[in-house]
């Protein structure tokens, strides 16, 4: 009797030492899970990760993510997960990538700006930060209440519910997405392209009808400049402005973002480029009134420069939109400009050598002149070159810094064009009969409005092998070519 007393009694002693070591585990648990949260949002840092980290799928904890939104004031627990659902939708859609290196690990971060103890996760959405309250970091009230707004506008509401109505066989995954998702990528895609076809019906349609009604033809070739950039930009506005709907990754939809941003700011640079050509055309017609062809010469190198400055500032444009400090880039480009001007010593000196026929005007658009190498009509001078059409209708590039070391003749510039020729006449002509002759080609000299009248020469010149040779040595006072060949056609006849 005596040993079973004992026995039970040890019994007892062990089952009360197993039911406080399991109370003791117990309250050690509820300790550690209070103590969870302290850590896990003492930093910015932390706080963001807690959030984003306890929601990737695999990894659910919505427990500890709610404690991020602590300051949503009364809002249920379910209502809690449904705005951090909500907030991490809004990231991912507008591909707003956490760099978790950038936040802060400090627990007494200050804002530098507000100097308080605040932290803007993106500064595209300063509406979204954190505060610290209590020694943790979480979302202050103020951007929880924002979360709703932001959310309707990331995404349509009638693209949402047709979501929600969708079987779940669509939200089943196939290489990362959803089945869904394809189909809404085709449609996007398809819809994107319809509307900038209808775009271009109506810009023809009822733009062409406004400008049929003017006498101006430069607005005819406004439309036909604006077009394509117009309707190409239309596009991608589109896209960008609804590319959220599809729900996509936050890898993707990052990069789709950026390659969409890039796009909409190449649109505006190729609209302005082919602005350039409306203004150039514009320009060439009204230099066409006026005598001078000193403008006529600086058209093409005013739309050559303006497209330049137009591309540069489209590309600088870029770079900053896109985080990349322009200011410093220029600077490391600065320490390799001695190798660029060594690379480039050619196209600096033709760039020189376009200024020096700028400043000296050995000849302008449109003067047929003559070098060792070229002869014909200035077409066009460039930055690196100038363009001569020659005799046979070929056109040659001569470098500008080759011209400006040659020798030009100016053949229009000349204020007369001279004809030289010899006249033949048997050797059996009479002396009577030389003088009558050279009088009569004076007198039709004298007859011609445009042949230089106090400077030629008519005379028997020499005796030839075969001939009596009259000379006849004049000047017309014509501007160009075909009127000097024109004029000389009269004379011969005469």
């Amino acid at each position: 009797m005596k040993f079973r007393h004992t026995l039970r009694f040890s019994l007892l002693i062990v089952a009360f030492g197993m039911i406080s070591a399991t109370m003791s585990a117990q309250e050690l648990s509820i300790q550690q899970q209070e103590q969870i949260p302290e850590k896990l949002l003492s930093t910015p840092r932390r706080a963001v990760h807690t959030f984003l980290h306890w929601q990737q799928e695999g990894h659910e904890r919505f427990d500890l993510v709610v404690k991020t939104m602590t300051l949503a004031g009364n809002a249920s627990r379910e209502k809690r997960i449904e705005l951090a659902r909500n907030l991490r939708a809004v990231l991912d859609a507008r591909g707003l990538v956490v760099n978790y290196d950038a936040i802060p690990n400090n627990p007494n971060y200050v804002d530098s700006l507000s100097g308080m103890h605040q932290y803007i996760l993106f500064p595209g959405i300063p509406e979204i930060y954190l505060t610290r309250e209590e020694n943790r970091w979480v979302f202050a009230a103020s951007s929880i209440d924002e979360i709703p707004e932001l959310y309707r506008e990331t995404f349509s509401p009638f693209v949402v519910l047709v979501v929600d109505q969708l079987p779940n066989v669509l939200h089943q995954k196939w290489m990362g997405l959803k089945y869904w998702q394809y189909i809404a990528v085709f449609i996007w895609l398809l819809l994107g392209l319809l509307l900038r076809k209808l775009f271009e019906y109506l810009l023809n349609t009822y733009a062409r009808r406004l400008i049929n009604r003017t006498s101006t033809q430069w607005d005819d070739q406004l439309i036909g400049e604006i077009e394509k950039p117009v309707s190409f930009l239309f596009l991608m506005i589109f896209y960008l402005a609804t590319y959220t709907n599809l729900m996509l990754t936050v890898t993707v939809n990052y990069y789709l973002s950026n390659t969409l941003e890039v796009a909409v700011s190449a649109s505006f640079v190729w609209l302005f480029y082919n602005l350039i050509n409306v203004l150039s055309a514009y320009l060439a017609q009204v230099t066409t009134k006026t005598e001078s062809k000193l403008d006529d010469q600086l058209v093409p190198l005013l739309r050559k420069t303006l497209k330049i400055f137009v591309v540069v500032i489209g590309v600088i444009f870029v770079l900053q939109n896109h985080g990349i400090n322009v200011t410093s880039l220029l600077a490391g480009l600065g320490l390799g400009g001695l190798a660029f001007a060594l690379a480039a010593r050619d196209s600096l000196a033709n760039f020189f050598g376009s200024l020096t026929i700028f400043m000296d005007k050995p000849f302008q658009v449109g003067d047929y002149i003559k070098t060792s190498n070229v002869e014909g009509v200035v077409e066009e001078v460039g930055f690196r070159s100038t363009r001569v059409r020659t005799l046979y209708s070929s056109l040659i590039s001569v470098p500008n810094s080759s011209l400006a070391n040659s020798e030009i003749d100016n053949l229009g510039l000349r204020e007369y064009r001279r004809l030289k020729m010899t006249l033949n006449l048997t050797y059996d002509t009479t002396p009577h009969q030389m003088e009558a002759f050279v009088e009569g080609i004076k007198a039709i000299i004298k007859g011609h409005p445009h042949i230089r009248q106090d400077f030629y020469e008519v005379s028997f010149h020499e005796y030839g092998s075969h001939s009596l040779d009259v000379l006849v040595y004049l000047f017309f006072k014509v501007p160009d070519w075909s009127q000097e060949l024109q004029h000389r056609h009269n004379l011969l006849l005469e």
